[in-house]
């Protein structure tokens, strides 16, 4: 249910009466805060799982991201004189509950109405504040109007970016075409001191297909790992594609590694069964990486990622 909204037709006399309202609150404010400057001056730096999303500020930007990764957009329509429109940023929009929820899934912009009205007349945005999710191309998949609570939002867009990522696998883990047959080791190997392999009797698994897990955690980048900078992991051996890759993978290969072994949380959590997980979908979530058998998997992390992420021993 749509509430608290401001429509557009009564911008003009709106931002009139605002204007002079905001000059005197803003007087106030100086003159109340100025004593007590020198006791803020101490600033607690938030951490990376205390921040909100990232938002754009204008769609153009936000539109040649959402191209160039492959991931639908979050556009929030609003304006400096709308209140239902500061209070949902409060405490729906920048909160760090929604960067879990959606943070690396979206591209997320908002749209600043007196700046960008063609933008506002092209989705036919009537009343602030409008949320949208559109396509990169500009599809619209779901719509809010009127302020919405941190509940009632993520049920209307989750769902619909959802739906976008299961068909649409984000170019940012693609990396163009990869090979998803998955590379399989002459013999079981275990790592030495140096990285190489020596003869056991068991198979183990490859990892990742063969490429380097350091390359696409931190350039988000496929790339090969050659057989002689190896690492083993558990039961599964990583390929990495250079020698400083193979001491940054040994000094933390939690960091790098899967999630689960490369094992389908999803699977394993509903069945009890671990599956290994494809590399065609791969998706990042909280700075792990998770493989999924199929889409139906990947589609059923998204509906709770936080409670996947927990028993796959994320955060």
């Amino acid at each position: 249910m749509d509430v608290h909204g401001v429509r557009l037709e009564e911008m003009t006399q709106m931002r009139k009466i605002t204007t002079r309202c905001l000059a005197l609150i803003a007087v106030l404010v100086m003159v109340s805060v100025m004593p007590q400057v020198s006791s803020a001056a101490v600033r607690v730096k938030r951490t990376k799982s205390q921040r909100g999303l990232i938002w754009h500020k204008t769609f153009a930007v936000a539109q040649a991201e959402a191209r160039r990764r492959g991931l639908p957009l979050l556009v929030h329509f609003h304006a400096s004189w709308c209140g239902p429109c500061r209070m949902m940023e409060r405490d729906v929009l920048d909160t760090p509950r929604l960067q879990l929820q959606l943070g690396n899934r979206v591209v997320a912009v908002k749209v600043d109405t007196d700046r960008e009205p063609s933008v506002t007349s092209r989705f036919r945005v009537k009343l602030l504040p409008t949320d949208l999710v559109v396509t990169p191309d500009g599809k619209e998949l779901a719509r809010t109007r009127g302020y919405q609570g941190f509940g009632n939002y993520v049920a209307r867009m989750l769902p619909a970016v959802t739906r976008y990522l299961v068909a649409h696998p984000p170019k940012t883990l693609a990396g163009g075409t990869v090979q998803s047959r998955p590379v399989i080791a002459k013999k079981a190997r275990k790592t030495t001191g140096a990285g190489t392999a020596s003869g056991g009797k068991s198979e183990i698994r490859v990892g990742l297909a063969g490429f380097s897990p350091v390359a696409l955690w931190a350039e988000k980048r496929w790339r090969r790992g050659d057989r002689k900078f190896s690492c083993r992991v558990g039961q599964v051996v990583y390929f990495l594609a250079s020698a400083s890759e193979l001491e940054r993978f040994r000094r933390k290969p939690t960091r790098f590694a899967p999630r689960l072994e490369g094992c389908d949380v999803v699977r394993h959590l509903d069945t009890g069964r671990k599956m290994a997980g494809s590399i065609k979908y791969a998706y990042f979530y909280d700075g792990g990486l998770y493989l999924f058998v199929d889409a139906e998997s990947k589609a059923r992390f998204f509906s709770s990622p936080v409670r996947y992420a927990k028993a796959a021993g994320g955060r």
